[in-house]
């Protein structure tokens, strides 16, 4: 598997990832911390595969995670996507937290949208993600397999 970059998450239809961990870092002023397996074939990122990449996106403290626009009533004007990162400078969820949420006016917001696997993550920031890739992980499933004796007549 290559190394990934932001540019890769936001440019590859052919790459699908999975959320392994989230974490609000509150020690540094609630940043956002998202742990993802990522993979060309989505079962590799099901079954938590060793050659997954494994990477950590990090949003600053002045970062909103928000719930998902169908939940606020709003329907975004975007189609069906396969890019991991949807980068949008103007959404219907971004002008409904300016106008409700009176977000800081001196600074450019973006919208977020990260479509993991069977879930969708919308968080709204004046900076970029950080990206750090921290290779391959072994699954953390354990699996246990039993032979019943059987006998032979």
């Amino acid at each position: 598997m290559q190394e990934i970059t932001l540019e890769k998450l936001q440019f590859r239809e052919d790459y699908h990832i999975g959320l392994n961990q989230f974490l609000m870092d509150v020690a540094n002023g609630n940043r956002l911390i998202f742990h993802f397996r990522g993979h060309t074939e989505e079962t590799m990122v099901i079954v938590g595969d060793y050659s997954c990449n494994y990477f950590r996106l990090t949003f600053e403290a002045d970062a909103i995670l928000l719930r998902s626009p169908d939940l606020y009533e709003l329907k975004e004007d975007v189609e069906i996507n396969p890019i991991p990162l949807l980068t949008l400078t103007d959404s219907k969820l971004l002008t409904f937290a300016r106008e409700m949420m009176n977000l800081d006016p001196t600074k450019d917001w973006v919208h977020y949208w990260l479509r993991a696997f069977e879930q969708d993550f919308h968080v709204l920031s004046p900076r970029p993600p950080v990206l750090t890739d921290l290779g391959h992980k072994r699954s953390d499933a354990i699996v246990k397999h039993s032979f019943d004796s059987f006998i032979v007549e």
